[in-house]
């Protein structure tokens, strides 16, 4: 047997670093191999070390697992708990996808702050998952498969076993004696991996005894690539983010190649924790997008994120909702009101800002742009269109129906973060209500 249980312990210790740890125990062989072994070994770094169960009620035996693992972790000493899920979306997802989904979100919703999650993917694990990848037809990022430490839904997730094979796990618990639970669903070859592993993988290691190794190098090597392609587009968009508002500026980006600017895109997109686009979306946003003409306001989307320009700035963000709220809302005080579920409108006291506090006694309405509104700001002579001010101010029009705006009667006295009018504005000296959002709806102003 080659399996290194010190190696895998020091490597668990290394990446966590002093971080508490739960590793994540379905009761088959792999993660029963990986909890015998640090319980029986006891490392004195990881002091905090626990082990959960996520039942996923999809097999009649499936409370029987559950109690399975209560045992092992209760034989073993080792804190345990189990979550039930309920997996939904199954004809949409698939049973595998949906599956997972919902067991990597009650693990993200179980972890204690700063405690990472450990899995017991073994080298096998990932050449499968390289060959899949291939198949969709990803690229370095993709088939770099999965990493020994990386960030998904919201964890830190370790995966000490990558380089260990399957049949060195399977020696380790045969010499243990270890008893593991079997999902007959992993025989079910209408699923993909499972055809991949029941149907074509013994042909190829048939012809190719050490394909597992080999193809699991591969993945190192794609890793080492993507992180000099991100390197590559950290360069690029220090280059590329010119304005102080953080978008890049899209003459910067014309100025690269082709092949650079996508992979900038790639990488603004994935850093931002978005779901990257496939190839023919990417190369509508360099057509679409970058390359329109300054004053059109293109847009091009796809699953919950949407990538748009505006004037020289390129935003990546969620998608929005062009049409206004239909919201109108009585003020006679300065009461905190939620817009939505990532914005609240606040108040704060100032001096010589905001507006007058007599204003919000008197009979003060909020609501949104309806088009046609006018404002004389203070300091200010003549009155201005409100689509003039936020032309003046680089408001990006898809944002400018999410702006609130109050109103006393008919009158236009206040667009929250940006401007008073004359004579409702508090005067210097003179203190005055101030309202903000907590949501980022205003851009950097130069």
């Amino acid at each position: 047997m080659s399996l290194n249980p010190q190696k895998i312990i020091t490597d668990i210790t290394t990446l966590a670093a002093g971080r508490p740890v739960c590793l994540a125990y379905s009761g088959g062989v792999d993660s029963h191999v990986l909890l015998h072994l640090l319980a029986t070994a006891k490392p004195p770094q990881l002091t905090q070390l626990r082990a959960v169960h996520i039942n996923h009620g999809l097999n009649k035996a499936a409370d029987q697992w559950a109690q399975h693992c209560a045992d092992v972790t209760s034989k073993l000493d080792m804190p345990f708990s189990h979550i039930d899920v309920d997996v939904q979306n199954i004809d949409e997802l698939g049973m595998e996808a949906a599956a997972r989904k919902a067991r990597y979100q009650a693990l993200s919703n179980e972890l204690l702050p700063d405690e990472v999650l450990l899995t017991a993917q073994h080298q096998h694990d990932q050449a499968e998952t390289l060959l899949l990848q291939l198949f969709r037809g990803a690229g370095p990022l993709g088939l770099s498969a999965m990493w020994p430490e990386s960030q998904s839904h919201g964890m830190t997730i370790i995966r000490p076993l990558l380089d260990v094979s399957k049949q060195d796990i399977l020696d380790y618990a045969e010499l243990h004696q270890l008893h593991w639970v079997d999902d007959p669903s992993n025989e079910n070859t209408d699923i993909n991996r499972n055809y991949l592993r029941q149907e074509i993988w013994p042909l190829l290691q048939q012809r190719w005894p050490a394909l597992e190794k080999t193809i699991s190098r591969s993945a190192s090597h794609c890793q080492e690539t993507s992180l000099l392609l991100a390197q590559l587009a950290e360069q690029d968009r220090e280059q590329c983010q010119l304005q102080q508002n953080g978008h890049l500026s899209i003459t910067a980006v014309k100025k690269l190649p082709v092949e650079r600017q996508r992979n900038l895109l790639r990488f603004m997109i994935e850093t931002a924790g978005y779901e990257l686009p496939s190839t023919a979306i990417l190369q509508r946003i360099i057509e679409d997008v970058i390359c329109a003409a300054e004053d059109k306001t293109p847009i091009v989307s796809w699953s919950d994120v949407e990538v748009r320009r505006y004037r020289d700035d390129l935003y990546v963000q969620p998608s929005t909702d062009s049409e206004s709220p239909p919201i109108e809302i009585n003020f006679t005080g300065p009461a905190e009101l939620v817009l939505s579920e990532d914005c609240t409108l606040k108040w704060q006291l100032t001096s010589g800002d905001g507006m007058k506090i007599s204003v919000l006694n008197g009979d003060l309405t909020m609501r949104y742009r309806q088009g046609g509104e006018k404002i004389r700001l203070r300091g200010h002579s003549q009155h201005k269109s409100l689509k003039q001010l936020f032309q003046e101010w680089s408001v990006p029009p898809w944002k400018r129906t999410t702006i609130p705006l109050f109103f006393v009667g008919t009158e236009l006295v206040a667009v929250v973060g940006y401007g008073y009018a004359e004579h409702y504005a508090a005067e210097t000296g003179e203190k005055g209500w101030l309202p903000y959002l907590t949501a980022d709806l205003r851009p950097d102003l130069d």
